[in-house]
């Protein structure tokens, strides 16, 4: 026997289930960040890279950028009509996270009063490591410039009807930490600083936008007790860099934890196996000589065999998946077996 029909009560097909797990190659934590220095010529006017390890062969976990709405802070003309890295980025981030009338990132934190920005910070996960989305209410950053520091979570578990745009939901950022939630909300923050809440937050595009007004100094001001970040330079004819101050900030605080969430859909197959069914075998290694004679004699009255795949098949005899025993399994006439095979997609 080499194939065998499935019972219709042996199959359950398509369950659905929700899996949140560690998002980062390397577990749940970020503590350590790198980012290479060839970034610094070619891509890294527009964003950096950043790395668990100093090995830049290494999977990216995210990236860090700045975007500018009229192209400050990076080389080229800031006419209207033109472009360059900033603008590029702000108007990238516009199209993809707010609707299509807006063109603004507004961090009114829910407080009622706009807080309209031209420039913001961002971080992009790479989607290998968050997949369907960043799990909400289930991230931790740490922002450190001198002796000032600040932790960033999401108000996902105070807000429960969150924003839809164009990324569908959208969170406000506050400080406070995983373990003991919000300090405060984002309606507070955005009032008390007067320039906004700290950002927003787009799960299903594994995206954190940073609100530079309320993170980092506007100026040469190293002293402003607000900057969490480094103060910004906003030229319009060099490329300022200023996305390396937020990475700067990132790998002083030295902690970004984070899961990610997705929905798995699941099929079960249980293989029936009788005890007169499956007891022969056709690999080659059961036969020697000219003839195939089976190399075990005691097989021929005593047929025996030992399982150790699984292979599922459509009705045109082709091969969709094959699962694996953890360890051979014998199989004779004195025995059976119920094998379950489970696939997730």
């Amino acid at each position: 026997m080499a194939f065998k029909i499935f019972e219709s009560d042996k199959k359950i097909e398509n369950l659905y289930s929700t899996v949140a797990e560690p998002m980062w190659s390397v577990g749940g934590n970020l503590t350590t960040f790198f980012t290479g220095s060839v970034q610094d010529s070619n891509s890294g006017k527009y964003y950096y890279d950043v790395h668990a390890t100093s090995d830049q062969t290494t999977t990216v976990e995210f990236a860090v950028t700045y975007g500018h709405q009229l192209g400050s802070g990076s080389e080229g003309s800031t006419v209207s009509g033109t472009t360059n890295p900033t603008k590029a980025i702000y108007s990238q981030l516009r199209q993809v996270l707010l609707p299509a009338e807006t063109t603004q990132f507004n961090f009114h934190g829910g407080s009622g009063t706009d807080y309209k920005v031209e420039d913001v910070f961002a971080l992009a996960v790479n989607r290998a490591r968050y997949r369907e989305k960043i799990d909400p209410g289930n991230w931790e950053l740490h922002l450190k410039s001198g002796s000032r520091s600040i932790r960033l979570i999401d108000d996902s578990d105070a807000n429960k009807d969150s924003t839809k745009g164009n990324a569908k939901r959208e969170f406000n950022i506050v400080s406070g930490s995983i373990a003991n939630g919000a300090h405060t909300t984002a309606a507070v923050t955005a009032t008390t600083t007067g320039k906004g809440s700290y950002g927003l937050f787009y799960p299903e595009s594994g995206i954190i936008v940073l609100n530079p007004n309320s993170l980092a100094s506007g100026s040469v001001d190293t002293n402003d007790p607000s900057a969490f970040i480094k103060p910004l330079v906003k030229s319009t004819s060099t490329n300022n860099l200023n996305h390396r101050n937020l990475f700067d900030s990132i790998k002083s605080g030295s902690y970004f934890s984070a899961r990610r969430e997705e929905q798995k859909r699941s099929s079960f197959y249980f293989c029936d196996v009788r005890s007169n069914e499956f007891n022969h075998s056709q690999n080659p290694s059961f036969f020697t000589g000219d003839n195939a004679e089976i190399v075990n004699s005691s097989y021929k009255t005593e047929p025996t065999t030992y399982i150790t795949t699984v292979g599922l098949y459509n009705d045109n005899n082709e091969l969709l998946a094959v699962a694996k025993m953890s360890q051979p399994f014998k199989k004779d006439t004195n025995t059976e077996a119920l094998i379950k095979v489970r696939l997730d997609y």
